[in-house]
């Protein structure tokens, strides 16, 4: 690209800064080079994240501190943006989309002060619910930017498919602080005795770990997970889910349904005292660990057999980043955002000495397995189910998925985030090409 000025003046603005957003910041800001960065903020308050804010970038500006983000009105946040974005003299700000009302005041801030905008953006064909004259006004709103950075292939053909030149459309948007992730899983394991009996973790267990509401589809989780039961009685693996949210009485009531016993953990981790010995006579079922810090999910995905993404649609799923920097295999829906890129279609090669029926299921599992892996229909339980008798009933399989998936996620680093943040900020300044 030929690029007729480079920005020496970036504001990078979010809903609210939490850890995976300081994270790519403070990545972008080290690559910067002699450029300025400016870390901004809609409000330090939203109602959808409790995250922990102690490590957030110095100097962060709170457009609107003390109000729940998604309440604030659109005149307040374009007069705070536009005061702000003047103040600090932007050249080019990457914005959070542009919706809802919140990230298009701060587009039209940007754009009154002709300021070059990069749209942050993980939508995918998948999660898109425009129709009809909905649709168009989504082509003008992304006409309004001049580059694009998403998360991977899926979310740069939609994009694209609004109007956006492809050439001005970069890639590695949903990325995670790998090295801790990695770091952090390996300090773990080397407590693992002490650590999982502080937690009260089984020995062997498949983890979920998000929110509890409809779109995660965790109620198929936790039907395949019965029927791993049914199908290998003398399983010893255990189903962990950490999070919380409004279907969590619902979960609860499903579990005593299908007779899956409910384990309440919400308090493990929190006493002073770590005892095993609960846990060590445990009957398979499905452990509650509530909502937890980004910084304690090391614990879980650390000691984890295998990690289970099961939602209908996902913009991306950052959580799946997680896993495998944590050298875990993934089960992923094949409807989430993510699964296209970080589950790439190379197919594991089976491990010799497995038993005929390991290899049965890996047949009937044709097309769904994957190197690092396995992708499922999330209206399937007997597909996720499929993949969960295979990864429990073989440590081989569970072992060359997470060595390959170290190996795939170290692509969509923080590192790339910047990279690729870079060359979006300087493809805002090409000149369009001359109209014949």
């Amino acid at each position: 690209m030929n690029t007729v000025n480079n920005p020496k003046s970036m504001g990078v603005l979010w809903v609210q800064y939490g850890p995976y957003h300081s994270a790519r910041f403070m990545a972008l800001k080290k690559h910067a080079g002699s450029a300025k960065v400016h870390a901004l903020e809609f409000s330090n308050q939203t109602s959808v994240y409790a995250w922990n804010r102690s490590e957030l970038p110095k100097d962060l500006i709170t457009l609107c501190p003390g109000a729940v983000a998604e309440e604030l009105p659109f005149l307040q946040v374009f007069r705070q943006a536009r005061r702000a974005f003047a103040a600090l003299k932007l050249d080019v700000c990457f914005l959070p989309s542009y919706s809802p009302s919140q990230s298009l005041a701060a587009l039209l801030a940007a754009k009154s002060l002709g300021i070059r905008t990069v749209m942050m953006n993980e939508s995918h064909a998948g999660t898109s619910k425009a129709k009809g004259l909905a649709a168009t006004v989504k082509r003008r709103l992304v006409g309004l930017f001049d580059t694009a950075l998403v998360g991977g292939r899926p979310q740069k053909r939609y994009i694209a498919s609004l109007g956006l030149p492809e050439k001005k459309i970069l890639t590695g948007y949903d990325a995670v602080d790998n090295d801790y992730f990695a770091k952090k899983s390996a300090e773990v394991r080397n407590q693992e005795k002490e650590i999982r009996a502080k937690y009260r973790l089984p020995e062997h267990y498949f983890l979920s770990l998000g929110r509890f509401v409809a779109k995660k589809n965790l109620p198929t989780l936790i039907k395949s997970f019965r029927k791993l039961l049914d199908t290998r009685p003398d399983c010893q693996t255990h189903l962990v889910l950490v999070g919380s949210g409004e279907n969590e009485t619902a979960l609860r009531s499903l579990c005593h349904d299908l007779r899956l016993p409910v384990y309440d953990k919400t308090s493990a981790g929190i006493e002073t005292e770590p005892t095993n010995a609960e846990s060590e006579n445990e009957t398979p079922g499905v452990h509650f660990y509530g909502f937890r810090q980004v910084a304690e999910n090391p614990v879980f995905y650390a000691l984890a057999d295998a990690f289970v993404l099961p939602s209908l649609y996902e913009e991306w799923g950052l959580v799946v980043n997680e896993a495998m920097a944590c050298g875990l295999p993934v089960v992923v829906s094949e409807t989430a955002g993510c699964a296209e890129d970080l589950l790439p279609p190379h197919r594991l090669v089976a491990p010799h000495g497995i038993s005929a029926d390991l290899r049965a299921r890996l047949v009937q599992l044709n097309g769904c397995i994957r190197q690092n892996g396995f992708l499922f229909n999330p209206r399937s339980v007997q597909a996720l189910a499929n993949a969960l008798i295979v990864l429990e009933a073989s440590p081989e399989i569970r072992e060359k998925m997470a060595q390959a998936g170290r190996q795939v996620i170290d692509r969509f680093s923080c590192e790339n985030f910047a990279a690729n943040a870079l060359l979006a900020a300087n493809a805002a300044f090409e000149k369009p090409a001359p109209s014949s």
